[in-house]
């Protein structure tokens, strides 16, 4: 049998999300099956951020991409645009595709995959249209990791009756229909896809290093200061808005007498110290990682993680955050931190408070959040739940079994 994963418009990278979710996780389910011949093709815009942040020192990064893809072979093929384009309209959407599936289906027509992973719904809807014009029998997971016509929605201000948003959404009825299956990364999702008439819809969580993250517990570095930990984006421009964390810490500093908040991100640190210059300097820290084991030397020096995100103004963005986990939450957990999460995103918040994992809130009732809320999860039973969860539902083996018995449901049905 061989499995094609396919990406497209995402910039290939060896660490971050690509790194972990992507590339770590796909070599995790090869494992388990090496009579299966495995193919990765990214389609990658011609003029991506990998050129635009890093310019010729990205073909390195490139380098490393393949290396940690070894000995599964790895294809590069170009989408004539640039990246900016992914947030595609009724009109730039053909964009993104284009002379791009005829380079798919040279290299398809080469492969003959049984199936065809598709990480987005640009991957989906290039491998279900190559498929149809040309013939080929293979089967398509549509793995869409979350919903992109209300995330494109969001982004350029369109409303639910503008046409490049029901356009975009009847691209997504397209692929619950026509695709063989598809993948949800949180129950919320897999609850919105079927009820949009997903017949064949599979919750699959994000996914971790347990072994790389997992924090044992004599590790935990122990200190009369609560620490909180943010991981992720956070700028105005994106979903995570450091308003929301500054309101957020400003109570927490009013509930325990000595906190500490160290952010590990790649946003502007500039612009992050003005947002939280309220705050003495030296309870704020600002750093960066690229590897699991740099990560794991911060988290266990943490009590809790958090999640603030935004706070919606209507129903869309409400749906948005309805669906969120975030790869944060599979980190905080597997390290030991239960989270304090902000109630809108769903996947996350339904997880913590029915396993008991944290604190949920509203952020426009922040005022609400007691100190008893807390006391139960600076305890280390806290801690090893939250792992134990974590190693049950967010590890690179345990999602690779899924995978497989994916995969292998397909070809039952070929």
């Amino acid at each position: 049998m061989k499995i094609v994963y396919l990406t497209w418009g995402e910039t290939p990278r060896a660490y971050g999300v690509f790194g972990s979710q992507v590339i770590g996780q796909f070599l995790e389910t090869s494992k388990l099956s090496p009579e299966v011949e495995f193919h990765f093709i990214s389609a990658v815009p011609i003029i991506h951020s990998g050129l635009i942040r890093e310019k010729w020192h990205y073909f390195k990064e490139l380098k490393s991409v393949k290396s940690k893809l070894s000995p599964i072979a790895f294809h590069w093929l170009p989408i004539w645009t640039s990246q900016n384009f992914i947030n595609s309209s009724k009109y730039s959407f053909v964009l993104m595709h284009g002379l791009t599936h005829l380079h798919l289906k040279a290299k398809l027509k080469k492969i003959q995959p049984e199936i065809v992973h598709c990480r987005s719904y640009h991957a989906a809807w290039a491998a279900l249209n190559v498929k149809i014009k040309y013939g080929f029998t293979y089967k398509i997971i549509f793995d869409g990791r979350g919903l992109w016509p209300e995330e494109v929605a969001l982004k350029k201000d369109w409303s639910e009756q503008s046409i490049d948003y029901l356009f975009l959404k009847s691209i997504e009825s397209q692929l619950l229909d026509k695709c063989d299956c598809s993948v949800s990364v949180s129950d919320t999702m897999h609850e919105y896809y079927t009820n949009l008439g997903a017949q064949n819809d599979h919750t699959i969580y994000l996914s971790a290093d347990t072994r790389k993250l997992k924090v044992e517990i004599n590790e935990f570095e122990v200190s009369d200061t609560i620490r909180f930990c943010y991981v992720g984006a956070l700028s105005e421009d994106t979903w995570h808005k450091p308003q929301l964390l500054v309101e957020l810490y400003r109570k927490l500093r009013l509930l325990f007498p000595k906190t500490q908040l160290t952010i590990v991100t790649t946003s502007n640190f500039l612009l992050l110290k003005q947002a939280f210059s309220e705050f003495p300097t030296k309870e704020i820290i600002f750093t960066s990682t690229k590897t699991r084991e740099e990560l794991k030397q911060v988290l266990k020096k943490q009590d809790f993680g958090l999640m603030t995100y935004f706070l919606p103004e209507n129903d869309k963005e409400k749906l948005l955050g309805n669906m969120v986990l975030a790869v944060k939450t599979a980190e905080y957990f597997v390290a030991g931190l239960p989270m304090i999460c902000n109630a809108y995103c769903g996947g996350a918040s339904s997880i913590i408070k029915e396993n008991g994992l944290g604190v949920i809130y509203y952020p426009e009732n922040i005022d609400d959040l007691t100190l008893e809320e807390f006391i139960p999860y600076l305890k280390v039973s806290a801690r090893e739940k939250c792992q134990s969860f974590a190693s049950e539902n967010f590890d690179y083996e345990i999602n690779a079994e899924n995978y497989k018995e994916l995969y292998q449901s397909l070809m039952v049905y070929k």
